[in-house]
């Protein structure tokens, strides 16, 4: 969250629940043709993904099977 313009000052007041669900509202915006269209045009000449997506990528991951077993292996 700080990538997206959170700062140390503030972070007691940063809300996970509600930015990893920017994320999924902008998932939905974005499930239509016309919706894709603006994304594609608003993401194509970015070198890192948005912020928002990014989290939602690594709370994904970190609910994925892929990561409790790498956990797993790292804890024994």
């Amino acid at each position: 969250m700080k990538l997206a313009g959170g700062c140390p000052s503030l972070s007691d007041q940063l809300n996970v629940d509600a930015f990893l669900e920017q994320a999924r509202s902008y998932d939905k915006a974005s499930s239509n043709p016309v919706g894709w269209y603006i994304r594609n045009a608003q993401t194509r000449e970015l070198s890192h993904p948005l912020p928002v997506m990014r989290a939602r990528e690594m709370d994904e991951w970190s609910r994925s099977q892929e990561y409790r077993t790498l956990l797993q292996k790292m804890f024994r």
